[in-house]
């Protein structure tokens, strides 16, 4: 069961590192250079490429018959929490935003979304709970889910602010809402992040 749980672990870390690729060349070719400045894109371009390191080291593993690396793991833990804050975020604060575009359908389903919101995020969560539960992370871990939302968001604060984006993001759009505004919105997502990625940890059988 250890091996079989080891090669499926391979399996669904590369498939996301197979469809990336295709997921990223259609954000370019519909918003072109601002495709970076999604955390949507972002999350998933570090998940790949964390993806990619799981499965060689699952390779690894396998020959040597040693567990998964644990800063591996942890790496892994930062992916998942990423994207399940993509995907929850998707369904619970964006839908709303486009209702006559088809909302959750519309952002689940069209093009790199599909990749991005919905398949991607399914098997990095997937595999990180049910594939990987070794070796176990303390609880310690669970804030430094916070570190890529959080460095996001200043940039993409910071980048409004300065009038060099717009966006991409509602709540982001600084000149439309007022400081308070802008202020709850970020304590609510960063805490969203926390409680998503205590889910995620504790999914992943790391409780003692």
């Amino acid at each position: 069961m250890d091996k079989l749980r080891r090669v499926l672990s391979i399996l669904l870390n590369l498939a996301v590192v197979y469809m990336e690729p295709t997921a990223i060349r259609m954000s370019w070719e519909a918003v072109g250079d601002q495709t970076l400045t999604f955390y949507t894109e972002n999350s998933n371009i570090f998940s790949a490429g964390v993806c990619l390191l799981v499965a060689v080291c699952q390779v690894w593993a396998l020959i040597s018959g040693r567990e998964l690396p644990r800063w591996v793991k942890r790496l892994k833990f930062l992916a998942a929490c990423c994207l399940t804050m993509t995907f929850l975020t998707v369904v619970f604060v964006l839908a709303p935003y486009y209702p006559n575009e088809g909302g959750v359908r519309f952002l689940l389903t069209e093009s790199s979304m599909l990749y991005h919101h919905l398949l991607n995020p399914l098997c990095v969560f997937v595999s990180f709970v049910f594939l990987e539960r070794e070796p176990r992370l303390s609880a310690r871990n669970i804030p430094l889910a916070l570190v890529p939302t959080a460095v996001y968001g200043a940039i993409a604060l910071w980048a409004n602010y300065q009038r060099l984006w717009t966006g991409p993001y509602p709540f982001l759009l600084v000149y439309e809402q007022t400081t308070r505004q802008t202020v709850l919105w970020s304590v609510g997502i960063l805490l969203m992040n926390l409680f998503y990625a205590w889910l995620v940890w504790l999914a992943g059988g790391n409780r003692r």
